[in-house]
């Protein structure tokens, strides 16, 4: 992979825990920054900076032939979505939604259409004569299917605030729906074809008739799922029904991709770096706690309280975007010996892990404590700011170690791999 745009990627990941930790600073002191500002930052460069290049310069070395993935056309793109995720980082903490931020987001979606159309066309090309990978590549075409889809919110916003204005339920659906088809559809899906895909490339048997299942009640439920996320203005009775069954086909998702770990499990453990099998066994978790949490969210009482406790729902999107996404890609850069395992990065993703853990406690903990007793926790803003600083510390570690010292195992690179993709028998 092009380990430049690789290091640019987690520089992001960088830049937005920076402004997450700034965030929960502006609790402890007064920043002369406008927090709703700062909060548009943190998220579009969450979205558009670390996660779309990680999973750009992931599927075009993934699943592109090398003459392909090498065209030109790939690195303009590239280069100009940075031109798009500067502005955007530029621009938001200025004047939030404003002339150049939403040119840049604007820049930044057509270049993701033009991608997906390029991308799609030249991997079409690696599967025409072979069946071998099409399940993976199946979530993969949902996962940018649904990318497109919820592009269309940021399009449709002018005319949504000119008929219905800004601030009203139609506005804030808007932006849920653009929200929701991220994290549930492009991030989620492009994170399951991914682990598909390490099955793949291992040779691990796994139940493909499960595996069709799972991703058809995924897919199914995904588009009515939105609903869920409108729950909070009390909608008609037949959307909390639709949100229930939605909600209920994912869980039942869930449990046929339980059989498939239950099967592979032995098989992937023992071809697998510990880091990497810790690293996935904690996305499962979140990923499982993800559809409990949108389950027990199709009901009226808990949606009430979730929506009006922040908390909850800043807890619930970092489980997706950290527990899930964040820690699966950084598992499968390493499985595929794109990240080497030194010490220093070993410690970082220690810090990481822990910091996001304690964090995700408190804010949970806090959430329950206003739910129950309708009291805030005195000491929130510091405990939430001093637990999560192990978190940024870990990010700093990992970049720090991706910037300076991974390019010293570059020459080093195929014994790192007879280490790392032992045989299935082999025991770590």
């Amino acid at each position: 992979m092009n380990k430049l745009w690789l290091n640019i990627s987690f520089l992001y990941l960088f830049i937005i825990a920076v402004l997450g930790i700034t965030l929960r600073l502006m609790g402890l002191v007064p920043l002369d920054f406008n927090f709703a500002y700062l909060v548009h930052t943190h998220s579009h460069v969450a979205f558009l900076g670390w996660l779309y290049n990680i999973l750009f310069v992931i599927l075009i070395y993934i699943y592109l032939l090398p003459s392909a993935s090498n065209k030109k056309i790939y690195h303009h793109l590239f280069w100009i979505t940075q031109i798009a995720n500067l502005g955007m980082l530029l621009s938001y903490p200025i004047q939030g939604y404003g002339l150049f931020s939403i040119a840049s987001s604007t820049l930044h979606i057509v270049c993701s259409w033009f991608f997906v159309f390029i991308f799609l066309r030249d991997a079409k090309r690696n599967f025409n004569n072979s069946t071998k990978g099409k399940l993976s590549f199946s979530f993969i075409k949902a996962a940018l299917f649904f990318m497109v889809l919820s592009s269309f919110a940021p399009f449709s916003m002018p005319i949504v605030s000119k008929l219905a204005g800004a601030g009203s339920n139609l506005y804030y659906n808007t932006i849920y729906f653009y929200l929701h088809f991220q994290y549930n559809g492009w991030f989620t899906f492009a994170v399951l074809g991914l682990f598909f895909k390490i099955l793949e490339q291992k040779q691990i048997n796994f139940q493909q008739q499960h595996a069709v299942i799972f991703f058809r009640l995924m897919f199914i439920a995904c588009i009515p799922a939105y609903f869920l996320s409108t729950l909070w203005s009390k909608p008609v009775q037949s959307i909390y029904i639709i949100s229930f069954i939605a909600a209920l086909i994912q869980l039942i998702a869930f449990t046929y991709f339980i059989k498939i770990i239950t099967v592979i499990k032995q098989p992937f453990k023992n071809s697998v770096h510990k880091w990497v099998l810790f690293l996935c066994c904690f996305a499962l978790v979140c990923f499982g706690i993800k559809n409990i949490l949108q389950f027990l969210g199709a009901f009226p009482s808990i949606a009430d309280n979730a929506y009006e406790i922040h908390n909850f729902i800043i807890g619930y999107l970092h489980i997706i975007f950290i527990g899930i996404i964040s820690f699966f890609i950084i598992a499968f850069l390493i499985d595929n010996n794109e990240m080497y395992l030194s010490k220093l990065l070993q410690i970082g993703l220690f810090l990481f892990v822990v910091g996001f853990v304690s964090s995700e406690i408190i804010l949970f903990a806090q959430a329950i404590i206003i739910w129950l007793n309708k009291v805030v926790f005195n000491y929130y803003a510091e405990a939430i700011f001093y637990f999560s600083l192990p978190m940024v510390i870990g990010i700093a570690l990992i970049v720090l170690d991706i910037f300076f010292f991974q390019y010293k195992i570059s020459s080093t690179k195929s014994k790192q791999t007879i280490f790392y993709n032992k045989p299935l028998s082999a025991k770590l």
